[in-house]
């Protein structure tokens, strides 16, 4: 249903909508080093992940879905933000992940792109999470996503050239094994192109510019010249 009554005029638009990483498009010849990277940024680390920011972040199902991707499929990845700052504690995963999973504290921007452009896919599980910002920077760095059909925001971005859905346990192997099969296989996917072509600074700038001049043009006085408006994060 709409949150606004029928008067006020919308935008389906995000801060993740803008600003998009500079990177190359994938080079195909050179093995990735992960399966996968996790950004767990602010879990609730000092609890066992347990708490609001790591229910946000679905971390109970990252737990079972490690199990499978850890214990059925062997794979290696990067859980980002799943160490205490002081590095003393670390949200527990399951056994047969030891060994498999590197596990890292907050770390700056630039640190986590290097995990998440090593890796075959960004894994997004979260459901209570407005629309992230990693899932832009993912297609960005040519590496598609799997992600939680249930997301709040962050659904408008995939499409079969940019990753898969999953809605929970009973279809998240089928849905590991497309992209698993999909990020080995040559332009199969093709993530960069596809966000480099529907979003970042120049075309969300001029879409927020037209919204604005067309609804609210009377009440609203531009320096002569705009036609773009762009948003900006302080983080």
């Amino acid at each position: 249903g709409s949150y606004f009554p029928p008067s006020v005029k919308t935008i389906l638009m995000s801060q993740s909508d803008f600003m998009l990483p500079d990177f190359p498009e994938r080079d195909y010849s050179i093995p990735r080093k992960y399966d996968f990277t996790l950004s767990g940024s602010d879990q609730d680390v000092a609890y066992d992940c347990v708490g609001w920011s790591s229910y946000a972040k679905n971390w109970s199902f990252v737990k079972e879905s490690l199990e499978v991707m850890c214990g059925e499929y062997n794979l290696r990845g990067a859980l980002v933000a799943t160490v205490s700052k002081d590095g003393k504690k670390a949200c527990s995963i399951p056994k047969s992940c030891e060994g498999k999973m590197i596990q890292t504290k907050y770390i700056p921007q630039e640190e986590y792109h290097s995990y998440l452009k090593q890796s075959r896919f960004g894994f997004i599980p979260q459901v209570h999470d407005a629309s992230p910002r990693v899932i832009t920077q993912s297609l960005a760095m040519d590496v598609p996503v799997l992600m939680n059909a249930h997301i709040s925001g962050g659904w408008k971005y995939l499409n079969k050239k940019t990753g898969e859905f999953f809605t929970d346990m009973r279809d998240f192997r089928q849905s590991l094994e497309r992209i698993l099969k999909g990020t080995d296989t040559e332009l199969h996917y093709e993530p960069r192109k596809w966000v480099r072509q529907h979003y970042g600074d120049k075309i969300s700038g001029k879409r927020l510019f037209k919204f604005v001049e067309k609804n609210f043009g009377d009440r609203v006085t531009l320096p002569k010249g705009t036609k773009l408006l762009i948003t900006e994060s302080d983080r």
